[in-house]
């Protein structure tokens, strides 16, 4: 399409022609008037062209380049409120895009509204609204435009009648918000999911029911018709532990075809039914990297959307998995430790004390027609043996009764059993606990066992006068125990430092298994510190 010419290019050209035009006509008008020449007709038509043609040409050339001005000057306005306006879709676009939830992005669009309108605006989605300074919000001034899918509706003030174009671009700039606002609306959703398998992943330490509330999260985001997650045995197969909706079969089975493909990359296994790999991009030259599947039944069109952040949620519950597998394997450890404790505790405690006394019995014996008085003080010592075991014993007993901590709390069940400690093993306790104190259960229950484990070494090994327990909140989450004696301490290195003595693997693998930090500070001669932190 040729450029129309411009408004100068035009006078230019009408400046050029318009006076041989005049000059043309004045020649054929005097022509004309030959045949008449000396007549008083003649004079008067004389009269009458020279003095209308000037004014009426003159007035005929000024209106038309009024005209051409005027509509120069409509365009020019026309191209600038379009631009603003493209500007407000822009700056709505953009505000969208930054705010971090639904309420900032409703006032970011408000606000551009209001400013390239001139005119109160108010807009509402899923009950959450904003609204401009100023804007009055009655129904009988208000003209209200529904936002579609977005179950919400965008208002303007009715102060001066809303023009045809206003009205187009408010039809424009709904699009563009519908489109801005879901996106905002998804972002929420899938930070909302995150925080939530976030949560499930701190809160919860059994596997099964963790899995089942992280796949109950992600169902949920994913708008899915049911789902499940399969994990890999020893013999990879390919065991079920959670499923929602599905009409799988209930047992292990080997991954063959489709479900073999689907251990290293997404694919649908079934009409609708997403297979996810659980991997943690671990690879290593005999094996996959997946540990099992996630599977989501729903409508394919709209998986394929959302499957790179099912991909970052399956990652997640893959590092759950482990995680929890790996809590499982230090807690068998534990369990291993504690039996074998018990039993070198058993075989160089009570035993050799029962050894020792059947040995002073048979002494005293031979020694009660003898020396009878040496056998009063051999039988003695045997009475005074007796009695420190049976304190040991009641200690050791002590030390393995469960406490309940659902029953009193987490920080009362930690005040009653240290204080009870203390007096069963015969030292003085300082005991500094918070009002309040944010963790998980999996995390009371580690922080109880460390406390257990670190106050029952300083009774058998330290033997201090005075023992103190703290438990501090880090942040909002999180907390730090910290066990400290004034008893006999220990140099790295020694027998005494061993997992044996002091069952400090047992302890560090208890807490860093729940993704926390261990760490003890012994003094030969002055006593030793225990410190563990751990996460919600």
């Amino acid at each position: 399409m040729e450029t129309p010419p411009s408004l100068y290019r035009s006078i230019r050209l009408y400046r050029l022609f318009l006076p041989l035009l005049i000059a043309l006509v004045v020649v054929l008008f005097e022509l004309s008037l030959l045949p008449y020449g000396g007549q008083r007709l003649a004079f008067w038509l004389h009269l009458g062209f020279y003095s209308l043609v000037g004014p009426l040409v003159t007035w005929m050339t000024l209106e038309w380049i009024a005209q051409q001005v005027q509509e120069r000057e409509q365009a020019q306005l026309a191209l600038e409120q379009a631009n603003r306006r493209l500007e407000a879709v822009g700056n709505v676009l953009k505000g969208a895009s930054v705010a971090e939830n639904l309420e900032q992005a409703l006032q970011a669009v408000v606000g551009e509204v209001a400013h390239s309108l001139g005119r109160g605006a108010a807009i509402t989605v899923e009950g959450v609204r904003a609204a401009s300074p100023g804007f009055q919000g009655q129904p009988e001034t208000t003209f209200a435009l529904p936002l579609g899918e977005l179950n919400g509706t965008l208002e303007v003030d009715l102060s001066r009648p809303i023009s045809r174009e206003e009205r187009g671009f408010l039809e424009v700039l709904v699009a563009e918000v519908v489109g801005a606002l879901e996106g905002v609306r998804a972002r929420t959703r899938d930070l909302l999911t995150l925080y939530e398998v976030d949560q499930a992943l701190r809160a919860e330490a059994n596997l099964e029911k963790l899995l089942a509330r992280l796949l109950e999260r992600i169902l949920e985001w994913a708008e899915a018709e049911g789902g499940g997650v399969f994990l890999m045995d020893p013999e990879r197969f390919l065991q079920p532990q959670v499923m929602r909706g599905l009409d799988l079969p209930p047992h292990a089975f080997a991954p063959q075809g489709i479900w073999q493909e689907a251990l290293s990359t997404p694919v649908f296994v079934q009409e609708n039914l997403l297979a996810v790999p659980l991997s943690t991009e671990e690879k290593s030259e005999r094996s996959s990297a997946a540990i099992g599947l996630m599977l989501v039944r729903g409508q394919a069109g709209i998986l394929q959307q959302k499957l790179p952040f099912l991909r970052f949620l399956a990652a997640q519950v893959a590092l759950a998995v482990r995680n929890a597998q790996a809590y499982l394997r230090a807690e068998e450890l534990a369990l291993t430790e504690e039996r074998n404790r018990i039993a070198r505790e058993i075989h160089d405690g009570i035993a050799q004390a029962l050894a020792f006394m059947a040995l002073k019995l048979d002494l005293v014996e031979r020694l009660l027609t003898t020396d009878p008085s040496r056998a009063l003080a051999e039988l003695n010592q045997v009475k005074e043996t007796l009695r420190a075991q049976i304190r040991e014993v009641r200690r050791s007993i002590f030390a393995l009764r469960p406490i309940d901590l659902e029953r009193y709390g987490f920080l009362e069940s930690v005040r009653r059993y240290a204080t009870a400690f203390a007096e069963q093993a015969g030292f003085r306790l300082r005991l500094e606990l918070p009002e309040r104190l944010e963790l998980s259960p999996a995390s009371e229950l580690v922080f109880f066992r460390v406390l257990q484990e670190a106050l029952a070494n300083a009774a058998k090994h330290a033997r201090p006068s005075l023992v103190q327990v703290s438990l501090q909140p880090l942040g909002e989450r999180g907390g730090r125990l910290e066990v400290r004696d004034n008893g006999r301490g220990f140099e790295w290195g020694s027998t005494t430092a061993g997992m044996g003595g002091f069952g400090l693997t047992q302890m560090r693998e208890r807490v860093e298994a729940r993704g926390g930090t261990f760490a003890v500070k012994p003094v030969l001669g002055e006593g030793t510190t225990v410190q563990a932190e751990l996460p919600f």
